[in-house]
Order: structure tokens, then sequence, then C-alpha cells
């Protein structure tokens, strides 16, 4: 059978736009990002995090973090935030990037352009606390032709970090003792705890609140507060008991707890009480982590003797249960350098203490 003219030349007129659609279509793949979701292997988390219905990673606490090593040329990072007023830091190849609040509409974060082609690092982490909400982390998106990449080695070195206002970096940015607390003045990697973990290149795991004690929280009744750190320490979130928190998921060489301030901050304290409360805590630390170091710190913004009498107290009774793991650090007083937001210690400050801790992990620790 022979195909009429006009036929035939429909029939190829209209696999020639078929064709042509197939190839555009192609093209437009082609050139969309790739998107990498949350729990994909690649992406290497530290902190306490768990993974959400949707397949979103949430963190909760300061110091939490995502990284990914990839090749591409740009990075979009895909994060939605309980109130919008969290903040988060990048770091580009080790290169701190500027902060960021986390109030974008549509969850997207450019956080590199214009990249040399080859390999890259990103670092993505919550630096206010865990108070304001969960941050739900989405992914990262890659420019087309993008790759992900294995993180490749671990970090060797693991420290934790139990503590309050100071832990977290609360008021570190300015230089202003009248000034309240913001969100956008916190920022725990520019405190004593931040700096000491990126000084030693280590992996860290944070649990830290303003205000925290080990029995009263600031200025509470001298029975005790509700939701003190032995209350919300086996939660993976602060006030979230959804979420009960695997302590085999991250086991430190050494925990560090900077607490008290808040217990001995105004009148009424029950120092009796906090030595018997702190020494059960710190007995059920060195239970969960039967190798690690515990290191008791006595923090800059309390020097005062009643509180350094309390912690000895806590020493001569936890020293015989793990005699070769217990060490003490009393961190400089601050005043000296100024002060940050509500007399909290300013960058000055917590350099100083950060060299302070430094320096003594990497004796204890024979950390070079």
């Amino acid at each position: 059978m022979t195909l009429r003219p006009l036929y035939a030349l429909s029939l190829a007129v209209a696999l020639l736009v078929m064709g042509q659609s197939c190839a555009h279509l192609e093209m437009a793949n082609a050139q969309q990002p790739i998107r990498l979701s949350a729990t994909d292997p690649k992406i290497e988390y530290s902190g306490r995090w768990e993974v959400d219905d949707e397949g979103r990673v949430l963190v909760g606490y300061s110091g939490a973090r995502a990284r990914l090593r990839f090749e591409g040329t740009s990075l979009t990072v895909l994060i939605d935030d309980d109130s919008g007023e969290n903040y988060a830091q990048a770091w580009v190849d080790g290169e701190r990037q500027p902060k960021f609040r986390l109030d974008s509409e549509d969850g997207r974060y450019l956080i590199a352009e214009g990249l040399a082609p080859g390999e890259h690092t990103v670092e993505i982490m919550r630096i206010t606390e865990c108070f304001l909400g969960l941050t739900r982390f989405g992914g990262f998106l890659l420019p087309a032709g993008g790759e992900a990449l294995e993180w490749g080695s671990q970090n060797d070195r693991k420290i934790e970090f139990i503590g309050d206002s100071i832990t977290c970096g609360y008021g570190v940015e300015v230089d202003d003792p009248s000034e309240p607390f913001k969100a956008s003045t916190e920022n725990f990697s520019l405190g004593y705890s931040g700096l000491t973990a990126r000084a030693l290149d280590a992996d860290f795991l944070v649990v830290s609140r303003s205000g925290i004690g080990m029995v009263r929280n600031y200025d509470g009744p001298r029975e005790g507060s509700e939701n003190t750190m032995p209350d919300v320490y086996p939660n993976t979130f602060y006030l979230n008991d959804r979420y009960q928190w695997d302590f085999e998921r991250f086991v430190p060489d050494v925990v560090c707890i900077n607490l008290g301030t808040n217990d001995f901050s105004t009148t009424g304290v029950d120092a009796e009480r906090f030595v018997s409360s702190y020494v059960d805590f710190a007995a059920k630390v060195l239970e969960r982590y039967d190798d690690a170091q515990l290191v008791v710190l006595q923090g800059p913004m309390n020097n005062h003797p009643e509180l350094r009498a309390a912690l000895e107290s806590v020493l001569a009774k936890i020293t015989p249960i793990a005699p070769d793991r217990i060490s003490f650090l009393e961190l400089s007083a601050q005043g000296s350098v100024g002060f940050g937001a509500s007399y909290h210690p300013n960058r000055a400050q917590s350099r100083i203490n950060a060299a302070e801790l430094t320096a003594f992990l990497s004796d204890l620790m024979g950390w070079e």
C-alpha cells in the first residue's frame, strides 16, 4: 500500500516535532538541579538528630550540623524552622560564611555560587538554642551535573558539651551588657565550646539551654525546678519526650559539664541538694560512657567560693567512682575584656576560655 503524499508529509512533520520535543525535554531535565534528600547517606550529621515522618532530619540543640562533600559550582540547602527565629552558620571549603536567619518562605537558602569546578565541602550548623523550636533539614540542591561524594574519614576526637547559656553562646556577638537576649546575637560557634571543638578538630554533641541548672533553674525555688538538666538529658530534644536519645549513637572521648551558674545565681540554693544531684547525674554519664573522661567546669560567670566549694564536694564524691577519669577546670572569670548581652561572655572572653579548655583537653587527651 502506498501512502498519499499529503498524509506522508503530515506523518513526517509529526515525527519531527515529536523528536524535537523529546530532545527539548531531555535538555530541560539535564538542566534541572539535583535534589539530595536529607537522609542520603553521603550527608554527615553531628549532634542529636532524628528523622521525622516526612523524611526530614530534625535538630534542636545548639551546634547540630550537616556536612557534605560535593562536586558542583553552587549549593542550596533546604531548611524549615518551627519559629523562624533560629539562625544557621555555613562554612564552605572551611571558610566561614555569613550567618543566616531561618525564615525563608520557600525554605531554600543559597549557600554558595560561582565555585570553581571540582570538589568542595560545606558545613551547615544551627547556632541558636533549643527553646526556639526544632529545625527541619530537608537536604541539598546541587546544580545540574553536580554530584554528592562520600564524606570520607570520620573525626577520631569526640566531645560532649553539657551546659547552660554560656555553652550556647548567649549574647556573644555584642559588647553591651544592657542588651537582653536576642536570637540574632547568640552564636554557639563563637562561644567557648564551639571554638574549642573547632580548634581541636573534634566532632561534638551539645545539650545546653539558657537558664538551666542541675537542681534549680535560674531564680527557681529552693526545693528545685522542673525541666532541669537531669530531667531533659535523656530526650533527644528539649521538652520533647517523643524521641528518647540512644546514647550509643554518639560515644564521646570526653564530656565537659558546665553547670551550677544558674543554681547559685540568686538566693535560695540548697547546696547539699545540688551536690547530691550533680553526683547522681555525673555517675550516670560515667556509666553510659564507660571509657570517657569527665571534666567538671566552673564557668566564667560565677567564680564565687560557694559554687567552688560545692563543686569540690562533687569532685570528692565522684572521683572514687572512676579515679582516673575525673578532672576539674576553672575557666577564667569574665570582666577584664568586657561583657556580652546580659553580662554573658563576649567574643573576647570566649576566646580566652576556649584557649584554656583547648589546652587542657589537649593535655588530658593527648590531642596534639
